[in-house]
């Protein structure tokens, strides 16, 4: 900046200042985020974290599901002019699935001089509940368990309709899976399949390690009858804990009945303890495909497709589709029967803001039935719901 004589009072000072600091090499936002709960549109009813992968960035938090990153540009981003860069960022609230998301800030031919934040728009997934309760009539004015009912999942709303205006229930096109999924699945091209994968004969491998969330790769006692893309069944005596997941890579060099460290196509997703039973499966041809029809993120538990048609029967399924690789899960339909007293149980749910349900069973020639609409309080994470059943 151009020098300049100051006065001060009967003194006439020569005044050369700096250079003011160009915006590109000043401490501001460099992604901007605003983070809704899916089922309300509006923020999430708890705190949010993020967290970023990359170095020279801070994470802020502000109200109303405002988050981002701030930073110097030039520091961060000193070749912008040619190329792209990803942003790692994980966002974290209680009561919802964890987000991964890669933010891309483009590139800019005309860095340093201009530098925008890129803006997104994230929507989080609640996690989900169970649904449970008992099956009733009334006798002579007494409460009597009606055990053996059917319980059904008949229409979904995946956002809460206005209490003023009626809107009709969507089909329930939807499954429940175990474990979650894995990775991000969008519509375009992803499916979902009947597939049975029963365990090989045999008495499987251990585990050798306890594994958290997250682990991969994994170690098991010995690789005898083992192969890439071989699928493994990992805590096969706890149905609970099972999961499918199919080897990415594994050595050759050593001797297959010793120790060996086999990576996966995803990290196990649930906790498993050292000395679990992990067998190979034989997978069973695969029936027809299912299209998604809502983008699923890592995490979910419910997926929605087109029909169900061709899973009535299915016990577990695959997912494909592009970049894959392939996951597989067990599955879960939204109809079940209660037990001979009375009590049901519906699998996870999530991604639902208001269902409705019909109970049914015949006693005697007499079809007892009801039909309710209910809303899930996701803050818990086990809904009761009671069904009382007419003539």
């Amino acid at each position: 900046m151009s020098r300049r004589i100051v006065q001060l009072g009967s003194r006439a000072i020569l005044f050369s200042p700096d250079d003011p600091i160009p915006p590109v090499r000043r401490l501001q936002a460099v992604v901007r985020l605003c983070v809704t709960d899916e089922l309300t549109g509006g923020p999430p009813d708890s705190p949010l974290s993020l967290e970023v992968q990359e170095r020279r960035l801070l994470p802020r938090v502000a109200r109303g599901g405002l988050v981002g990153l701030v930073g110097v540009p030039q520091e961060v981003f000193p070749g912008l002019q040619t190329q792209d860069y990803f942003l790692h960022l994980t966002i974290r609230a209680d009561g919802y699935v964890a987000r991964e998301v890669v933010v891309q800030v483009p590139q800019n031919p005309a860095f340093p001089a201009t530098f925008t934040a890129p803006q997104r728009n994230l929507a989080l997934h609640r996690e989900p509940v169970v649904i449970a309760g008992r099956t009733i009539r009334f006798v002579s004015n007494v409460a009597t368990a009606l055990g053996g009912t059917t319980v059904t999942l008949t229409g979904i709303w995946r956002t809460a309709p206005p209490a003023n205006v009626t809107v009709a229930a969507d089909p329930p096109h939807l499954v429940s899976l175990q474990p979650p999924l894995y990775a991000d699945w969008a519509v375009q091209a992803q499916f979902l399949r009947h597939r049975d994968l029963p365990p090989a004969v045999g008495p499987g491998k251990m585990l050798l390690d306890d594994l958290l969330p997250g682990t991969n790769p994994i170690r098991l006692s010995d690789r005898q009858g083992l192969n890439p893309t071989d699928i493994l069944l990992v805590n096969a005596d706890q149905p609970g804990l099972a999961e499918f997941i199919a080897i990415k890579t594994m050595p050759v060099t050593s001797a297959a009945d010793q120790p060996t460290l086999i990576t996966l196509d995803y990290p196990v997703r649930y906790a498993h303890r050292r000395g679990a039973v992990v067998k190979q499966v034989v997978p069973q041809p695969p029936g027809p495909q299912r299209q998604f029809t809502v983008n699923a993120t890592a995490g979910d538990t419910c997926v929605f497709l087109d029909a169900l048609t061709g899973l009535a029967t299915a016990r577990e399924v695959q997912i494909t589709g592009p970049p894959g690789p392939a996951e597989y899960h067990k599955l879960h339909h939204f109809s079940v029967t209660s037990d001979a007293n009375g009590y049901y149980r519906l699998p996870l749910l999530s991604r639902v803001a208001q269902l409705e349900l019909h109970a049914q069973k015949t006693v005697g020639g007499q079809t007892f039935t009801t039909t309710t609409t209910f809303r899930p309080d996701y803050r818990q994470r086990e809904n009761r719901l009671d069904l009382t059943l007419t003539v």
